[in-house]
């Protein structure tokens, strides 16, 4: 059976479980231990990209009102951070400091923390959940070197994969039927010109900001699509020692971003500096025909502009393989941490079926555990997102992020570094790609 005809509990199982383990699809977890007694100090970091007004409160009544009634003689605090400013002050507070005892940080990041043994390892038994109620996949990003193997140093809290959104009413306008999505990313370049050219409007809103994570989300899609890998993730089994930056799939992908931003001029000239936000709303104005994002977005879309004739798809095909990032986020326990215990009673609260249901939701993702994802309230939430099958259509193309130390760093600077080099015309797609390896290659060397 192809991938496009799995029924959305079928690609989750296909992906998460496989045959043996499908057995267990949709069996609530074990109670987890009891931890009345939890007591003493915990401090909690978060980060929020004010994904929807939904998920901002979904947070703020997890952190301020749920646990601390919960525990009430804990002394608890929380801070949530934006995207841009988590990474680095948990860095430092890591590197200096005892606090946060638990934070959750976007999968890119895991890699960092967990190679560098700041993160406690976790066990079924004190976790009280079956780690086979996760993603296989999402996993091996909490275990050390990104290996199906070995102790774990966190546990995902949410999953998540993006689709194209399109503008019906632009495609009328500029003679395309409104009713085909571009199938390969080869006719989404030709499909953007021609939306330009006939409407003025730009045909695909690109993301191409410097150290913003949204960034490489919407670029590697297209460079695994044609073959191309930042070290040797598309292998079965992945060494991520080999760097991959400077193939012929990277040059590709790069060309096609010169040609849709530097000779159709098809895309906003505001790309080098716009992120996920800026593009959407140049969306929702109406200025701009196709784009990639998520279902709160798109439930935004239909809230704002109820008259906006939305079209969902898969991401386009390359010569090579459809492709998506696998997104989502972890949550680790401080190594050094004071009150472990305290910080495990809030993962387990973090990863109830019905809280992870709504906390992954409002992240613009799907709950991490099988438990949670067939929970009523998942089944609730669920209908209010539109497209949100797509999300489950796309998660079996799901790679990872680079499942290494220095993967943040890779993802948010230099990936993002290469494409603007391309963009801004100071190095062609070949030679911005050779340099980008260069410097993956030296900062692997010098960890």
């Amino acid at each position: 059976m192809s991938l496009e005809k799995l029924t959305r509990r079928q690609a989750l199982q296909s992906m998460a479980f496989g045959a043996a383990g499908a057995a267990m699809a949709g069996r609530a977890f074990a109670a987890a231990p009891a931890t009345d007694n939890v007591s003493g100090s915990l401090t909690a970091w978060d980060w929020s990209d004010a994904p929807s007004t939904f998920g901002e409160q979904m947070q703020a009544d997890f952190y301020t009102k749920f646990f601390p009634s919960k525990y009430k003689g804990l002394n608890f605090s929380s801070t949530i951070f934006g995207y841009t400013d988590l990474l680095p002050k948990l860095t430092v507070a890591w590197r200096s400091s005892n606090k946060p005892d638990i934070v959750r940080v976007p999968i890119a990041w895991s890699p960092q923390f967990v190679g560098a043994n700041q993160c406690a390892e976790i066990t079924e038994e004190e976790l009280g959940i079956p780690f086979s109620q996760f993603f296989p996949q999402a996993l091996l990003s909490v275990r050390k070197n990104g290996t199906a193997q070995g102790p774990l140093y966190g546990v995902p809290t949410n999953n998540e994969s993006m689709f194209l959104l399109y503008n019906k009413a632009i495609f009328k306008k500029a003679g395309l039927d409104p009713e085909k999505p571009p199938p390969t990313w080869a006719d989404l370049a030709a499909w953007s010109k021609t939306i330009h050219d006939k409407t003025g409007a730009y045909g695909f809103g690109l993301c191409a900001q410097q150290n913003q994570g949204n960034t490489p989300f919407r670029f590697m899609p297209v460079v695994w699509a044609h073959g191309g890998e930042i070290f040797d993730e598309l292998s079965p089994n992945p060494t991520w020692r080999k760097v991959g930056l400077g193939g012929e799939g990277v040059v590709e992908a790069l060309s096609l971003y010169n040609q849709m931003f530097n000779i159709d001029k098809s895309v906003q000239p505001s790309a080098l500096s716009d992120n996920e936000r800026s593009v959407e709303t140049l969306f929702l104005d109406g200025k701009c025909a196709m784009c990639i994002d998520q279902p709160p977005f798109a439930l935004q879309v239909k809230t704002l502009k109820p008259d906006l004739d939305l079209g969902g798809a898969m991401l386009p095909e390359g010569p090579v393989r459809r492709a998506v990032v696998l997104g989502g986020s972890n949550m680790h326990i401080r190594a050094t941490t004071d009150n472990k215990q305290a910080a495990l009673a809030l993962m387990r609260a973090y990863l109830s079926p019905t809280w992870n249901a709504k906390l992954g939701v409002g992240a613009g993702s799907e709950a991490s555990t099988q438990a949670a994802r067939d929970s009523e309230e998942m089944r609730s939430l669920a209908k209010d997102q539109p497209f949100n099958d797509l999300v489950f259509k796309m998660l079996p193309y799901g790679v990872n992020v680079p499942l290494v130390t220095e993967g943040a760093q890779i993802w948010n600077l230099i990936v993002p570094g290469m494409i603007q080099q391309v963009l801004s015309r100071t190095a062609s797609p070949k030679d911005a790609a050779n340099a980008a390896a260069a410097k993956v290659r030296q900062l692997m060397m010098a960890s």
